[in-house]
């Protein structure tokens, strides 16, 4: 790069050496590199201050709303959450010092998420199945921790997450058949289930004033329900037969209790719970939602296989917000639809890409309290966070009459 080259001094013409032009480059390349770890630092110690909810600029958060004007906006992007940088992780000087001069550790990210769940301390959990753990960020407190990834409570392979008021937190885990349950600072506390009672636990629910955990058996084709303090089965939705002399080892070939008629599944996934108690299940192969009570008992169904809007084709979340609207994600259609509880269609939002407020392969969904929308990115490794837009009451006007004399 730096080859042999002339310089004048006092009107004479010098040659610089070999040996100076190398020792000149390596001071040359040395300052280089000197500079460019303070504008890393710099960039680093701007990006600490940040904190919060990865976001863009208002403005362009702002322009992503459906439906689009002129219409009254129902729902808005607000932004997404990919690694522990979106949680504004605070470092020390020293610790700042240490990565200038050793580099910093790896960066700790989404890789294969799954489900999501907030509780009510707004600390996200995202089920992970690329590094088998929850990943749980917590804004607050600026941590990006990890449940399940070694000791007591090891997680196999989880694949939902949910929480109850107390603060505890309920893990399906297929690897044990189990429903593992750890306390609000993430410590394992029990686990209930078990291979002889759960084939492959997926969605799972809480109904704290009934004391019941809903947990969705994917492989057999049924809801389990259990009392919430001793883990014990109470009832099961679904049909129950009982089991064939001869197993089969192929998934799709396990023929046993699926059904498509009322109140019968066909692996079902993912699971809502509605203010009122009840339960609503995606009946994955039946390309439906059903709709239970508290109790089990068959309510209602919506849905049916199709690629117009409306239709459901591979459905995967749901979620309810306040005001009773049924959100389903679907993988095909990489989107998410609204519908009124009896299953009319209301809008969707999302697309298929990798931009700014778009979805690839959409999985889970949680809806919080405050109507923030959590959708499961999966191929673009976040969670996507949206908000419903609550309609403005409607005024009613004063009419004022006037009484003859």
């Amino acid at each position: 790069m730096y080859g042999e080259f002339l310089i004048s001094r006092n009107n004479s013409v010098d040659i610089i050496s070999g040996y100076e032009q190398k020792n000149r480059a390596v001071f040359m390349i040395s300052t280089m590199r000197f500079h460019s770890i303070v504008l890393i630092l710099f960039a680093f110690m701007l990006a600490g201050c940040a904190g919060g909810l990865k976001k863009d600029t208002a403005k362009k958060a702002e322009d992503f709303v459906w439906p689009l004007p002129p219409q009254q906006p129902r729902i808005r992007y607000i932004g997404s959450v990919h690694s522990e940088m979106d949680v504004g992780i605070q470092k020390s000087t020293t610790q700042k010092i240490f990565e200038l001069f050793f580099g910093r550790s790896a960066l700790r990210y989404l890789r294969k998420p799954l489900t999501v769940h907030v509780d009510d301390k707004g600390r996200l959990y995202v089920v992970d199945t690329g590094v088998t753990s929850v990943m749980v960020f917590d804004f607050d407190n600026h941590k990006l921790e990890r449940l399940g990834g070694r000791g007591r409570g090891h997680l196999k392979n989880p694949l939902a997450v949910t929480s109850d008021q107390k603060g505890n937190i309920y893990v399906t885990d297929i690897g044990g058949g189990r429903v593992m349950v750890y306390d609000s600072t993430l410590t394992f506390i029990r686990a209930f289930g078990g291979k002889k009672i759960l084939l492959r636990p997926a969605g799972i629910v809480i109904n704290e004033e009934l004391n019941r955990a809903y947990v969705v058996d994917t492989w057999a084709h049924q809801i389990k329900i259990f009392e919430l303090e001793s883990g014990k089965v109470i009832k099961v939705v679904g049909r129950d037969e009982p089991e064939p002399e001869e197993k089969t080892d192929g998934v799709l070939d396990q023929v046993q209790n699926r059904g498509s008629g009322e109140g019968e599944l066909s692996f079902p996934t993912y699971i809502a719970i509605s203010p009122t108690g009840k339960i609503y299940v995606v009946d994955t192969m039946n390309f439906r939602v059903q709709v239970f009570t508290g109790d089990g008992e068959f309510d209602h169904a919506f849905g049916k296989i199709g690629n117009l809007p409306g239709n459901l084709y591979r459905p995967k979340g749901i979620g309810l917000d306040s005001d009773g609207h049924v959100y389903v994600a679907d993988a095909s259609f990489s989107n998410v639809q609204i519908f009124q509880d009896d299953g009319t269609l209301l809008l969707n939002f999302g697309q298929f890409g990798a931009g700014l407020a778009d979805l690839r392969l959409p999985a889970g969904m949680y809806i919080s309290k405050d109507d923030k929308i959590y959708v499961v990115d999966q191929f673009n490794h976040r969670v996507q966070i949206y908000q419903y837009l609550k309609a403005e009451p409607v005024e009613e006007e004063t009419i004022t009459t006037k009484t003859g004399d």
